[in-house]
């Protein structure tokens, strides 16, 4: 079991509690909220404030060893991803995720080195969000905008297929108007909330 907090990366017998590894890493207002990314025998997790972190666990999970972990300068000068509450995909060898103030980027997952960057698929604010669901070879993403948009995401870019607004943000947790709960995908069907109201898309077109 794997137990991400504000102070440590660690992996747990579920049986037991025993722990197996842990990784001390205090995140800046415990921000550690983004669910860990598990690809193949690695773990990829990031916060707002601290960066980011890449470990490969062990034949039989109980050992992990760090195979990098890198954070900028500031949540400006930002360096890998400093994810707020969007949880990366990872698709082959690149890692894709939204940093602190919106940009969507692409990274190498062996490195962390950056890709590419892109400024489209949300409106740059600070702790701006995409939520990611991939499906087959397209990604949709749901950003704070109240907008569901169908993708690809490659080494060579981000092609945005569709976009359609299906709510409007509410202001309750933010002035500029937000919608930050994940989308729930059932039957052809998308269901998505703001602070006032629950709605559901036909997707099946």
């Amino acid at each position: 079991m794997v137990n991400w907090t504000e102070h440590s990366l660690s992996g747990l017998n579920p049986k037991t509690g025993e722990v197996y590894w842990r990784f001390p890493w205090k995140t800046g207002s415990g921000m550690s909220i983004a669910t860990p990314v598990l690809a193949n025998d690695h773990i990829f997790v990031s916060a707002f404030y601290s960066g980011s972190l890449l470990v490969k666990l062990g034949d039989d999970y109980t050992s992990a060893e760090k195979v990098w972990q890198r954070s900028g300068e500031s949540e400006r000068k930002t360096d890998a991803l400093h994810c707020v509450m969007n949880t990366p995909v990872i698709i082959g060898e690149y890692i894709y995720g939204v940093d602190s103030y919106g940009e969507l980027r692409c990274l190498d997952f062996h490195t962390g080195d950056r890709i590419w960057e892109d400024q489209t698929a949300v409106k740059r604010n600070r702790w701006a969000n995409i939520h990611f669901i991939q499906h087959n070879d397209k990604i949709w993403m749901f950003n704070e905008q109240g907008e569901l948009i169908i993708s690809e995401l490659s080494p060579e870019g981000f092609t945005e297929i569709s976009r359609a607004k299906l709510i409007d943000p509410t202001k309750k947790q933010l002035p500029r108007g937000v919608t930050w709960t994940h989308p729930a995908f059932a039957n052809k069907h998308v269901f998505i909330r703001n602070d006032n109201k629950l709605i559901c898309a036909d997707l099946s077109k």
